[in-house]
């Protein structure tokens, strides 16, 4: 569950990251920008106690696991995964 309260910058951040994911898709260095990212945010969401949020990036860094020489085979449930998170933070934006 993403939290409500989210600050400003970590919402842009969490965009930024969503994007990244889908320029990473065929770009091994990309993915892993994105996995080193995405880690950088949820050690910060920790840090600001925003562990619903934190877990959320979490569980898709599990399924994240950059490959030098072949297609990620995650690539889908790891970019639907941003998605729902992405869409999370634009309801919280807009209530």
């Amino acid at each position: 569950m993403v939290e409500k309260n989210l600050p400003g910058e970590i919402i842009k951040d969490l965009q930024s990251v969503c994007q990244l994911h889908e320029q990473a898709v065929c770009n091994h260095e990309k993915c892993r920008e994105f996995s080193e990212s995405l880690s950088q945010l949820l050690v910060r969401l920790e840090d600001l106690k925003f562990y619903g949020t934190a877990d959320r990036l979490m569980s898709i860094l599990i399924n994240c696991k950059p490959k030098e020489a072949s297609h990620c085979e995650k690539a889908n449930l790891v970019g639907e995964m941003m998605k729902d998170v992405a869409r999370e933070v634009q309801k919280t934006i807009r209530n």
